[in-house]
């Protein structure tokens, strides 16, 4: 499950013998000031919504696991010297101290190791929250009468999702790119494995700028004026293009740092996009122009089976708003 600004995800899938199937995907409208960038603004009108989305929908798993944001979590990949098992726990906090701003008491971690060499070295990633965010979560979930089992990392849902359906990617680097509204995260892959994460302020509300600056208009007129479509290919495309140019900087910084991880120059094999503002038109062009990478949009279903009370064409019309869903909801799959 996935909480955004403007709409609630909801998937669950299932395993049938050794296929992943697709059981629902939901994406429900959410109304104005429930959320912003990840924080709860409205925590009994949101409880509220999220009770009467489980009645509408006769959805009878109240049992969830929940991506959060973003930018409101942090995840690093680092190499450890070594240490006994039962030590990576309390070497980790010496690595939050020393590297981020945040008093132990401030914050929850979790992580998880990729590779041991013992002796060397412990390759492992882990995830920080601030407390106060994941209990404002919990209190959220108590109040809707939803069972709050696992909370993930919208990172973690990312990858899970990309690694399922493009494992003839495994051996190469490639990029993951959510674009969302108001912020987008950025994820490099390889060997299943993050090398990089991080979350940008940049999203569909350049393109929204844009066409309020070239047609002298509000940006509530031109966000309006996007969304219907009547707009003129010029326009439109000037607004790709100053979305494809800022994300552009931001590709690059995540490339140089995961290469310096890798200690190789090795280039992007392909870059996955998805996130509502992905379908901007001309943007998949525009970020290949700038980038000289194969872009195209991440399909979530490339791999997984659809139920058949599923419409795929209902499907196609989602794919790119529900990925962080199906991959938090791969979180719960045996």
């Amino acid at each position: 499950m996935e909480i955004g600004t403007n709409a609630i995800k909801i998937a669950d899938i299932k395993r049938k013998g050794s296929q992943l199937v697709l059981h629902q995907a939901h994406v429900v409208p959410l109304p104005p000031g429930k959320m912003s960038m990840g924080s709860i603004e409205d925590q009994e009108g949101l409880a509220s919504e999220l009770d009467t989305i489980w009645n509408t929908l006769n959805l009878k798993n109240r049992n969830i696991s929940l991506a959060l944001p973003g930018n409101l979590t942090i995840l690093r990949r680092t190499r450890l010297p070594y240490v006994p098992s039962e030590e990576i726990e309390k070497a980790i906090q010496w690595e939050i101290e020393k590297t981020l701003p945040f008093k132990l008491e401030e914050i929850h971690f979790d992580f998880h190791v990729y590779d041991i060499k013992e002796g060397e070295n412990i390759d492992l990633v882990y995830v920080v929250a601030r407390r106060n965010v994941i209990e404002s979560y919990q209190q959220l979930f108590l109040m809707a009468g939803i069972n709050l089992e696992v909370l993930d990392s919208t990172f973690l849902a990312l990858a899970n999702i990309a690694i399922v359906n493009y494992d003839d990617l495994s051996n190469v680097l490639f990029m993951v790119l959510d674009i969302g509204a108001e912020s987008s995260n950025l994820l490099v892959i390889k060997d299943n494995r993050i090398l990089y994460s991080r979350n940008v302020e940049i999203g569909g509300d350049v393109v929204t700028q844009s066409i309020s600056r070239r047609l002298d208009c509000s940006i509530e007129d031109a966000e309006r004026i996007k969304l219907s479509g009547d707009i003129d290919e010029d326009t439109l495309r000037e607004g790709s293009h100053a979305l494809a140019s800022k994300l552009h900087n931001e590709i690059i910084i995540s490339l140089n740092y995961s290469q310096n991880l890798l200690g190789t120059q090795e280039g992007i094999e392909k870059i996955l996009i998805t996130g509502g503002a992905s379908n901007t038109p001309f943007l998949i062009p525009e970020l290949t122009s700038f980038l000289n990478v194969h872009v195209q949009t991440l399909s979530p279903i490339r791999k997984i089976d659809l139920h058949p009370r599923l419409d795929p064409t209902h499907m196609d019309e989602i794919s790119t708003r529900i990925p962080i869903a199906m991959g938090t909801a791969l979180r719960s799959v045996p």
